[in-house]
């Protein structure tokens, strides 16, 4: 064990250094990750959007047969 002050003190700078070090690290990829997941949520958020409108159009267009249907039936 060091018995000089000193050297303990730069021992607990290198330390915290690391520890600080690890963390920005840590900080960028959890950045990079939420990144991908927003990308990700958008990308769906627009498919959803698109299915809403087929959808839509796929009801009328149904809701336009069956009226012709009834119109024939008549």
């Amino acid at each position: 064990m060091k018995e000089s002050g000193n050297s303990l003190s730069q021992e607990t700078k290198a330390y915290w250094k690391r520890r600080a070090l690890k963390a920005e690290t840590e900080v960028q990829t959890w950045r990079r990750i939420m990144s991908v997941d927003n990308s990700m949520e958008m990308q769906i958020v627009a498919e959803n959007a698109a299915l809403r409108v087929a959808i839509q159009e796929i009801e009328e267009a149904l809701s336009s047969l069956r009226s012709g249907l009834e119109v024939e039936a008549e």
